[in-house]
C-alpha cells in the first residue's frame, strides 16, 4: 500500500467501500490538511472557513440523500465493482436506455435539493469518470489505472474536479517556452511522474478529494513533457490550490443572501 493510499484508508477513502460517504465522513474527508490559499492566507481547516463552511454543508447533505429512504430509489443503484454495495446512478456506466433515464432522474434529483445552485456538485465529473469502466480500453496501456479508478470513485462517489487549462501567459508562445510556468513532467520514475507547474480554473477543487489533470484545446500536444493525464489527491504533498474569491464569504460580508 502506498502512502497517500494508507491516508485514503485512514480518512475512508479506500476502495472495496459497500456505500458512499455520509455527510459527516464526506466532511472529514476533506479535513486532510490539504494546502488551499484565499485572500493571502493559507486556511487552515476548509471545513469550518467562512469562505467555504455553507458550501460543504450543502455538499455534505447531497452525501447524506443518498442513505435517504426516501430519496435512495431514485439517486441509488447496485455497484458494478462486485462490492455488494450502491453508488450514485450517475457514477456506474448506463448500459441501457432505462439505466439511462435513471441516471438523468439521479442528477435532477440532487439538482432539486440545491435547486439548481451548485454549478459543481460531485456528479458532475462523474460524467467522465463513468467511461473508465465503459471503455477501458480506449485507455491502453493504462487500461487497468482506469478500471482501477472507476472502481475506486464508484464505490465512494468521490468528488472529483478538473484542471485543464495552462495559465493565459502568452498564448503565441509554444509549450516548451512556458516552461517554468505550464505544468509539465520534471522526471518519470518507478514511482510515478514527478510534475511541476501550474493550471487554473480547478472550480471547486478546494472541495474535492481528488484533481483530474490534462489538456484543453483543438491541437495536439506536441512535447512529451505536456502531454500526461493524471489524477491527483488534493491533499498531495506539493498540492498548492489558490482560491478566487469566495462568493459565499463576500455575501456574509455583505449579509446579502443573493450569493
Amino acid at each position: 500500500m502506498l502512502a497517500n493510499e494508507k491516508a485514503d484508508a485512514a480518512k475512508g477513502k479506500s476502495a472495496g467501500r459497500t456505500r458512499p460517504f455520509t455527510a459527516q465522513e464526506y466532511i472529514e474527508s476533506i479535513r486532510d490538511g490539504r494546502e488551499i490559499w484565499i485572500y493571502g492566507e493559507r486556511i487552515k481547516d476548509v471545513t469550518v472557513h467562512p469562505a467555504f463552511r455553507n458550501t460543504i454543508r450543502m455538499l455534505a447533505r447531497l452525501y447524506e440523500a443518498l442513505h435517504q429512504d426516501e430519496r435512495k430509489g431514485v439517486l441509488c443503484i447496485e455497484t458494478d465493482t462486485d462490492s455488494g454495495g450502491y453508488t450514485h446512478k450517475f457514477y456506474r456506466a448506463t448500459r441501457s436506455a432505462e439505466e439511462l433515464v435513471g441516471a438523468r432522474d439521479a442528477i435532477a434529483e440532487w439538482a432539486r435539493l440545491t435547486y439548481g445552485w451548485m454549478g459543481r456538485s460531485p456528479d458532475y465529473k462523474a460524467s467522465f469518470l463513468a467511461t473508465l469502466g465503459a471503455n477501458a480500453e480506449f485507455y491502453k496501456p493504462f487500461e487497468e489505472n482506469a478500471r482501477r479508478w472507476y472502481k475506486k470513485v464508484q464505490e465512494e462517489v468521490s468528488f472529483v474536479n478538473h484542471a485543464i487549462v495552462n495559465p493565459p501567459v502568452d498564448r503565441n508562445k509554444e509549450l516548451a517556452e512556458v516552461r517554468d510556468v505550464y505544468m509539465h513532467v520534471e522526471k518519470e520514475t518507478d514511482g510515478g511522474l514527478i510534475v511541476s507547474g501550474a493550471k487554473v480554473v480547478a472550480t471547486t477543487s478546494t472541495l474535492t478529494h481528488y484533481n483530474f489533470i490534462a489538456n484543453n484545446g483543438a491541437l495536439p500536444i506536441k512535447t512529451k513533457d505536456f502531454a500526461f493525464v493524471c489524477i491527483v489527491p488534493t491533499d498531495a504533498p506539493g498540492c498548492k490550490l489558490f482560491c478566487r474569491p469566495s462568493y459565499e464569504m463576500n455575501a456574509a460580508a455583505t449579509g446579502s443572501p443573493f450569493d
